[in-house]
């Protein structure tokens, strides 16, 4: 992975690939950065351009202020991303990410902006139901450590590191306070008929999942034109933890989508 020296915007880690067939936009989970991508473009079909999303705050730009509202934030990510979404593209967001991809492909296609082809979701309950991850000031940061431990979020060796745990854990409270304030984001009202997005989503949930159900998942549904859900081996952290089940999956969706003409989703294997 490049630097962020060489990207166009802060958002992003690098340049875009201009012979990209389809441009893959991730967006990261709570606490976390655009690294737990860092393998993806090694792994990815061919043709398609694997662009993480760097929030402010955190790995290169650690001294930049944070978010704390989910609005503020994709107001920002809308303006700094449109650019680069001008020609087919698809959004992948895993856990609180998923809820940062989905509110900007609504806040893009109600400004009348080009639509993903395909919107992917993974470990994370759709907006509608209680948000799956607690609170930001429900926690002590021992207890908050610990929890983040027992999803698969931060290895052991960290609880008794608290210079390190410092750093780290304002991170994601505040991360947390944009997944508790999701509403404020303009989402859809998934009982609106007369405001659902044509949009399609595929969902993705771990089996071994301990923080978020498959059925909470699957719940995705109602945003969704055309959707389809795929549970695979794996706890909260699936891609990073079982890679190879959820790339098979995932290539062939990413697969389908190049493969269409015009730039039609193609049905996912």
């Amino acid at each position: 992975m490049t630097t962020a020296a060489s990207a166009p915007t802060a958002c992003l880690v690098r340049a875009p690939r201009e012979d990209a067939r389809l441009r893959l936009f991730c967006f990261h989970h709570a606490g976390g950065g655009a690294s737990f991508f860092a393998p993806w473009p090694a792994r990815v079909a061919p043709g398609i351009d694997v662009l993480p999303v760097q929030l402010p705050g955190r790995e290169s730009r650690f001294r930049e202020p944070r978010f704390h509202d989910a609005g503020a934030l994709i107001e920002v990510l809308e303006r700094e991303l449109a650019p680069w979404l001008d020609r087919p593209y698809a959004l992948y967001g895993h856990s609180m990410g998923a809820l940062v991809a989905f509110a900007l492909a609504a806040a893009r296609m109600r400004g009348g902006g080009r639509a993903p082809l395909m919107l992917f979701v993974g470990a994370y309950a759709a907006p509608h139901l209680t948000p799956p991850l607690p609170p930001a000031d429900r926690y002590t940061d021992a207890e908050l450590a610990r929890f983040l431990v027992d999803i698969g979020g931060l290895n052991p060796q960290f609880l008794g590191r608290d210079d390190w745990l410092r750093a780290l854990l304002p991170i994601v409270r505040d991360d947390l306070r944009i997944c508790a304030g999701h509403r404020r984001a303009g989402l859809p009202d998934p009982d609106d008929d007369t405001a659902r997005l044509p949009l399609d989503i595929h969902a993705f949930a771990g089996e071994d999942d301990r923080l978020v159900d498959p059925d909470a998942v699957r719940s995705w549904e109602r945003y969704a034109r055309r959707f389809r859900m795929s549970t695979v081996p794996g706890g909260h952290f699936f891609p990073r933890e079982r890679p190879r089940p959820f790339f098979d999956v995932i290539n062939r969706s990413l697969a389908g989508l190049v493969a269409e003409p015009g730039g039609r989703p193609g049905e996912p294997g």
